[in-house]
């Protein structure tokens, strides 16, 4: 039971991820490929940093309470956190709609949809198998892309120098640094988990087995495809587009898929704290105005 019980709970942990680190392939080349050979030092680092921050909240997981104003602070620093997240989110499934739905408005149709489906996703407790779906699917792509040998095509005007390149002093710190940044995400995909029920350790163990399937791949392809692809904005349309159409609706798909997924973690966080403290109210209503905000500055209509 325990076993099931910790990989449900790596796969939750993935998912609420997914949208923080993992989707369109640039936090990869910002912690990661910039440095080429160091990159590798850089992905097992932050693997292994990343499993064991996600042991250790398990291990603490119901056994903290916010008693003290620095545990207070924490804990509003936490809340904001997935406010600012899930805002954020809500722009990304917009400009998926934009770009893929044939309506007028596609921006607000794409934000309410992803909007809808993260809250269903929650309610029916769907995280773990969303997890699953997104680590097969980022690593299935990128997996893809690093055995595909066709060249990445891409025109860029002038040369790009990667300052970074081999530095194994910036490796190990920009893979602290994500680990960090996704082990914060990673809390909201431990909710719910009681003491007892899962061995931290082993947890962490498997938390990191999951993000090195798709961190390594990941790596491997935006390494193979060159320097075209590390200067991009969104890596994963240049890879996707030696798949023509197929790669463009992969892309948009995986997005979407990434942003739900930590859409619907972020809001389980607010909706749980909402149950247990009306003043949570307050986050709900920061929320919705980062969204509008967020919606009314990036949409198109």
């Amino acid at each position: 039971m325990r076993e099931r019980a910790e990989w449900r709970t790596a796969l939750s942990v993935m998912a609420a991820v997914a949208g923080v680190g993992l989707s369109s392939g640039r936090g990869l080349v910002l912690f990661f490929a910039q440095m080429k050979d160091a990159a590798w030092a850089g992905v097992l680092t932050a693997c292994a940093l990343f499993g064991a921050m996600v042991a250790f909240a398990a291990a603490r997981s119901g056994t903290c309470r916010a008693r003290t104003g620095l545990e207070r602070a924490a804990e509003a620093l936490r809340l904001l956190f997935a406010a600012l997240v899930s805002a954020f989110m809500l722009t990304k499934l917009g400009e998926v709609g934009a770009l893929t739905l044939p309506v007028r408005h596609g921006y607000l149709f794409g934000a309410g949809f992803g909007l809808l489906s993260a809250l269903i996703i929650g309610w029916t407790g769907a995280g773990w198998p969303l997890g699953i779906m997104v680590t097969l699917g980022l690593s299935a792509f990128y997996i893809a892309s690093a055995l595909d040998g066709r060249p990445a095509r891409i025109r860029v005007s002038g040369e790009t120098d990667f300052a970074l390149a081999g530095s194994m002093a910036a490796a190990l710190s920009l893979s602290a640094a994500y680990a960090a940044m996704n082990a914060a995400a990673a809390l909201w995909g431990l909710r719910g988990v009681r003491p007892g029920t899962v061995r931290p350790p082993m947890l962490g163990v498997k938390a990191a087995a999951l993000m090195a399937a798709v961190l390594i791949p990941g790596c491997a392809a935006l390494l193979r495809a060159g320097d075209a692809v590390l200067i991009q904005r969104l890596p994963w349309v240049v890879l996707s587009a030696r798949l023509g159409i197929f790669g463009f609706w992969l892309c948009a798909g995986l997005t979407g898929l990434c942003a739900v997924s930590t859409l619907s973690a972020a809001l389980g966080l607010l909706t749980d704290r909402l149950r247990t403290d009306r003043k949570a109210l307050a986050v709900y209503m920061l929320t919705g105005g980062l969204a509008v905000f967020c919606i009314l500055s990036f949409g198109r209509f």
